[in-house]
């Protein structure tokens, strides 16, 4: 490809001719530089590719793209951000391939990937191909591949847009993580709809403080990434939003609220919660219509309710909308209910932040007639500050405890657990600490009687364990069919 079509809208501050440059690809990192392409070089937390433009040069690249002149023999395009430059020049490589289907970007602390698995639903209901892209994985149609990051890298996002395009995908559903706004990786990208859900506290490690990370988010739900808006009114940041705009005449935007506790948009009513699911009426406007679905919980009404909202920006009708919420199945690791032979259940969830455990844990003690369990850790290397109050909402919510490991990286878990500690020992002395995980599940299938539900929390569908930067197998799933399994033949012998 001429190098001049790469950089179509991007202001160069050098003098360069990029029409008689011809390249064959783009990248970021330097040991995956080819003959012939082009080396970005992007400043990050830890390292800056500048560093690694001379090894770049040397495995063959044509071009470097840098925010300053380096002392290289080779020709440089010096941008005044790298990282911008890289999401629009992504885009340029692959065609552009965003304008063949409508854009639909979830962002929020809680709930984008339950939403994405809605919305699919919804909208394959209403006849449409889908495309989902998000943490647990990338979806062409039925085609399901691999995803490292919640919203991936710009080079590898718009290689997945092309796919979808070449796909004949209608829509695309994607999660939209606050890295990825801060770190300009959608830059140039433009949302048909986009999804606030809520905004409680996650990746201070990052982000420093709550009011940076509410900033990000806040970002999303403005013109220069959406034509129309959906958002939480009920949650604190969206509210705020929503109050702001209303105050703005900002053209060529539209924004819509949902919620249960304030007059909103799109609204739920008589909600009726069991483990079996749960029903409410949907309203907006002078439209209604009664809804069950088999997901339980609060949190999950307000994930129908922006799903909604979303998909009548759409044009899908409320009755497509309804019959796409019912017969909506789990989504991998949320919310995924096992019943034992003994009469238990045991609840699977991803949640690892404060408000998603507090979300999982109050829904679960509001449909159980029996003890609420929680096995639950931390992630290491990551916002240690949430530690302390996560052991808080297990104490006050669960009857009893597991403080046990959760990707602990380059931690040590006993020191993750004592953090955890921390908080839950001003609570209760109704917990247990078992550094291995599938001990700490054993411990819990042990102690569950008829009408108890254990909920383990942090994994979800994740099938491995971060432990000194390696990554093992490791399933929730798995060792909960495994040790129960155990521990009914041993009860079969006494």
């Amino acid at each position: 490809m001429i190098a001049s079509k790469l950089f179509e809208g991007i202001e160069i501050e050098n003098d360069i001719d990029l029409s008689k440059i011809n390249t064959v690809g783009l990248t970021m990192n330097s040991e995956k530089v080819r003959r012939d392409s082009i080396f970005v070089c992007i400043k990050g937390v830890n390292v800056d590719g500048h560093d690694y433009a001379v090894d770049a040069v040397k495995r063959g690249a044509k071009l470097l793209v840098v925010d300053h002149l380096l002392p290289i023999d080779v020709n440089q395009v010096v941008v005044k951000d790298t990282r911008k430059a890289m999401s629009l020049m992504a885009s340029n490589f692959y065609g552009n391939p965003r304008k063949n289907f409508k854009l639909v970007g979830i962002t929020g602390t809680n709930g984008k990937t339950t939403s994405t698995y809605m919305i699919k639903n919804i909208l394959e209901s209403a006849g449409q191909r889908v495309g989902v892209i998000g943490t647990i994985g990338i979806m062409v149609g039925d085609k399901k591949f691999p995803s490292t990051l919640t919203t991936p890298d710009p080079i590898e996002l718009h290689k997945t847009f092309k796919r979808m395009s070449d796909a004949g995908m209608d829509t695309v559903v994607m999660e939209v993580s606050a890295h990825a706004i801060a770190l300009q990786k959608l830059a140039g990208v433009t949302f048909d709809v986009g999804i606030l859900t809520n905004v409680t506290q996650d990746h201070l490690d990052f982000f420093k403080t709550f009011e940076n990370y509410a900033q990000v988010k806040s970002d999303f739900v403005k013109p220069k990434y959406c034509k129309k808006c959906i958002v939480n009114i009920d949650d604190g940041i969206g509210k705020n939003i929503n109050l702001a705009m209303q105050n703005c005449n900002t053209q060529n935007f539209e924004l819509k609220s949902f919620g249960i506790k304030d007059k909103a948009d799109i609204s739920a009513s008589n909600i009726k919660y069991s483990l079996a699911g749960t029903s409410f009426d949907l309203k907006v406007g002078t439209q209604q219509t009664s809804i069950h679905t088999k997901l339980i919980g609060e949190f999950n009404v307000y994930n129908a309710l922006g799903s909604a909202g979303a998909c009548l920006e759409l044009g899908v009708d409320l009755q497509t909308i309804k019959q796409g919420l019912q017969t909506m199945d789990f989504v991998p690791g949320r919310i995924n209910v096992i019943k034992l032979q003994n009469g238990a259940n045991v609840v699977i969830d991803y949640a690892h932040t404060p408000d998603g455990l507090k979300n999982i844990l109050s829904s679960v003690r509001q449909v159980t007639e029996g003890k609420v369990y929680s096995v639950f850790g931390c992630g290491g290397n990551r916002d240690a500050s949430k530690r302390h109050i996560m052991g808080e909402v297990s104490g006050q919510l669960a009857d009893f405890s597991v403080l046990t490991s959760d990707n602990p990286r380059l931690e040590q878990p006993e020191a993750i657990i004592k953090d955890i500690e921390m908080g839950i020992s001003k609570i209760t002395n109704d917990y247990i600490c078992i550094t291995d995980r599938v001990s700490a599940i054993n411990y819990v299938l042990r102690e569950l009687r008829p009408q108890d539900v254990a909920v383990i929390a942090g994994k979800g569908a994740e099938d491995y364990l971060d432990i000194g930067g390696k990554k093992i197998h490791y399933s929730d799933y798995e060792t909960v069919n495994n040790e129960s399994k155990k521990i009914f033949y041993e009860e079969q012998k006494c």
